[in-house]
């Protein structure tokens, strides 16, 4: 059995609440592929240092209360970003590999 993809509206309706969560400088979207694997992950990039990930991450799965989606949230500064998504063990890396961007700050 595949998964299904998220449409495009609920794609938008997830970006335009973690844009007004976050304020963030990107957003970005993995869907699940395969049996090993039910969780839509989003990685949300902001402005910052020393953040509270866990608080963050709570922030963002109550913004996306009603939207009926199985979710993993991280939430990530610019520089951790950079650093984890460059390590092929990270699931940060296969977010930013095979994942799409779906929001980037203009």
């Amino acid at each position: 059995m595949e998964m299904q993809s998220l449409d495009q509206n609920t794609i938008e309706e997830i970006k335009k609440r973690l844009v007004k969560t976050y304020n963030p400088r990107e957003i970005y979207l993995l869907e699940p592929k395969g049996y090993d694997s039910v969780d839509n992950n989003i990685l949300v990039v902001i402005d910052g240092k020393d953040i509270e990930h866990y608080r963050l991450m709570v922030a963002g799965h109550k913004a996306l209360i009603g939207v009926r989606v199985a979710k993993n949230i991280l939430v990530y500064t610019q520089e951790e970003f950079d650093e984890y998504s460059e390590d092929p063990s990270t699931l940060t890396y296969s977010i930013k590999k095979y994942g799409k961007r779906i929001y980037a700050h203009a």
